[in-house]
C-alpha cells in the first residue's frame, strides 16, 4: 500500500511539473505579447494584483487562508523575495529577447544551483556534475550568442533570473509541509507585485492599456497561478531530482510557441545550446537522484 502511494504521488509530481511548463510558457507568451504596447511594469502590478484575487480565492475556497501565518515563516518571505527578483529579471529579458532563448536560459538553474553549492556553500561536487555545470554554461553562452551582441542588457537580465531560480527552488524544499501550497504561492504573488510597484515607481512609465493587451494580462495572470501552483505541488510532492528533468518539456514549448506566434526559427548555435543545456541538466538531476538513493539506503 506504501509503495502504490508512493508512486501516485511521483507521477502526480511529474504531471504537475509538465503542466507548471506548458503554464508558465502560455503566460510567458501572453506577457510578451502585452510588452509590445505596456510598459513592463504596469504588466507585471496588474498581473499580480489579478493573481494575488485568484489566488486568495482559491485558498479561501479550499479553507486554507486560516493558515495565513505561514506566509511569514523565513522560508516562505525569502521564496518571494527570489520569486519577486525573478519576475523583475525574466519579463524584461522576455520582452526584448526571443521566448525560445529567453526560456531556455533561465532553465539552466538547476545548472546555476549545483555552481551555486560548489563555490558558496564549498560542496564537494564529482568530476560528472562540474563536467555537466561546464556543459551547461558552454549551452547558455551559445544561446546568448555574444558573437552576434545578443549578450546585452537583457541576456544579463535573463542570465541573472537563472540564478534567482536556482535560489528560489533550493527554498521551497525548505518550507515546512504544514504550510498550504496555496499560501506559498499567494505569498509570491504579493511580493511579484510589490516589486511591479518598486520598478513602475521608479521607471514612471505608464500607458493607456486596450482590451486587447488587458485581455492578454489577465489571461497571463490565469497561467501564472497555475504555474505557480503545480510548480510548488511538484517540488513538494516529489524530489527535485526526480521530478527536475520534466522542466525542460518547457524548451520544448518555448521552440514551438516562438515559431508559431512570431515565426521564429533558432540559429544551429541556439539549437546546439538547447541541446546542450537540456543535457547538463539531465545529467544533474541523474547524478543528484543516485546520491539521494544511496543516503536513503545507508
Amino acid at each position: 500500500m506504501l509503495r502504490r502511494l508512493s508512486e501516485s504521488a511521483a507521477l502526480t509530481a511529474i504531471v504537475a511539473m509538465i503542466a507548471s511548463t506548458l503554464f508558465y510558457l502560455l503566460g510567458d507568451t501572453a506577457v510578451k505579447l502585452a510588452s509590445e504596447a505596456v510598459p513592463v511594469p504596469q504588466i507585471i502590478v496588474i498581473r499580480g494584483v489579478l493573481t494575488i484575487l485568484m489566488v486568495a480565492s482559491a485558498a479561501a475556497a479550499a479553507g486554507v487562508l486560516r493558515y495565513w501565518r505561514g506566509m511569514f515563516t523565513k522560508a516562505v518571505l525569502i521564496r518571494g523575495g527570489f520569486d519577486a527578483v525573478t519576475t523583475l529579471m525574466f519579463t524584461y529579458a522576455l520582452a526584448n529577447m526571443r521566448i525560445a532563448d529567453a526560456t531556455a536560459v533561465i532553465n539552466a538553474a538547476p545548472i546555476a544551483a549545483t555552481l551555486m553549492a560548489i563555490v558558496i556553500l564549498k560542496e564537494r561536487v564529482d568530476g560528472l556534475r562540474r563536467m555537466a555545470v561546464l556543459l551547461g554554461f558552454v549551452g547558455v553562452v551559445l544561446v546568448l550568442r555574444p558573437d552576434a551582441g545578443s549578450f546585452n542588457m537583457f541576456g544579463l537580465l535573463a542570465f541573472g533570473s537563472m540564478f534567482a531560480v536556482a535560489g528560489r527552488e533550493v527554498v521551497t524544499r525548505r518550507i515546512a509541509a504544514e504550510v498550504p501550497s496555496l499560501i506559498v504561492t499567494l505569498w509570491s504573488a504579493i511580493a511579484m507585485t510589490v516589486a511591479g510597484c518598486v520598478a513602475w515607481a521608479i521607471t514612471g512609465t505608464a500607458a493607456e492599456i486596450a482590451y486587447t493587451e488587458f485581455g492578454l494580462i489577465v489571461l497571463s495572470s490565469v497561467f501564472l497561478f497555475g504555474a505557480y501552483h503545480y510548480s510548488v505541488v511538484s517540488l513538494r510532492l516529489g524530489e527535485v531530482s526526480m521530478v527536475g528533468p520534466f522542466r525542460y518539456v518547457i524548451i520544448v514549448w518555448g521552440l514551438v510557441m516562438g515559431f508559431v506566434v512570431w515565426g521564429d526559427i533558432p540559429e544551429i548555435a541556439e539549437l546546439a545550446g538547447m541541446t546542450l543545456i537540456t543535457i547538463a541538466g539531465f545529467a544533474v538531476f541523474r547524478r543528484e537522484f543516485s546520491r539521494s538513493r544511496r543516503e536513503r539506503q545507508s
